[in-house]
């Protein structure tokens, strides 16, 4: 199981089209919250074995001249994680074009 924690989380565009992410994230319990200067994060994960996977949704909260952003935007997510963070291949619905990320979070503070 993944810890319930703090995360830090950095993302990197696969294809370069992106700016990279950063930001935090709270799992708790299958749930995920948390965010950035720019946007929320909420969504559920399902983990087993040192595999999981799951999905979120990323919601403007201040506005940005970031050139591929959206106001919501929708992020299926897969990976491995171990006690210290997890790894993920992620893929982000921004209007109609599909951006791949490789992310990786690490736990900052256990809860």
């Amino acid at each position: 199981m993944i810890k319930n924690g703090l995360y830090s989380l950095h993302a990197k565009s696969r294809d370069g089209v992106a700016d990279d992410v950063g930001g935090v994230l709270i799992f708790r319990d299958g749930q995920i919250h948390g965010g950035d200067a720019y946007v929320y994060y909420t969504g559920s994960y399902e983990c087993s074995g040192g595999s999981w996977k799951g999905k979120m949704t990323s919601n403007e909260h201040t506005p940005t001249d970031r050139p591929m952003v959206a106001r919501v935007q929708y992020i299926g997510f897969f990976g491995t994680y171990n006690d210290a963070g997890a790894k993920v291949d992620a893929m982000a619905l921004v209007g109609e074009q599909g951006i791949r990320y490789d992310a990786v979070l690490r736990l900052q503070v256990a809860g």
